[in-house]
């Protein structure tokens, strides 16, 4: 990850100072892992993932050794995410809702 000053560059977004987008090495199940170690310390008793699609779920669960307990997801109704929502409780996954009555964006975009 690059650092950009705030005070050169805010919002940081996705791109870099000269507007370029910086793609970053990321091994999601090495963080996984270091997430399991976690529980295994007692540092934490659950953990979960934020806004992933059925395939990232399917990625971890495919290989994890401690399943994730939550998943957190935008949930409101422009944007139900019912198929994501229904696949996560029959993997046994709670479903946590941020946004609930919708981002200031749909206002922007009137919805």
């Amino acid at each position: 990850m690059e650092y950009v000053p705030i005070d050169k560059k805010y919002p940081p977004e996705w791109t870099n100072l000269e507007g370029e987008m910086v793609l970053v090495a990321n091994d999601m199940m090495a963080t996984w892992r270091a997430m399991e170690d976690l529980v295994d310390e007692g540092k934490v008793r659950d953990i979960g993932i934020c806004n992933f699609g059925i395939q990232l779920i399917r990625q971890i669960l495919a290989t994890c050794r401690i399943r994730p307990t939550t998943l957190q997801v935008e949930l409101h109704p422009h944007n139900t995410q019912s198929h994501l929502v229904r696949f996560a409780n029959d993997v046994g996954m709670h479903v946590t809702a941020f946004s609930v009555l919708g981002a200031a964006s749909y206002l922007e975009l009137d919805m």
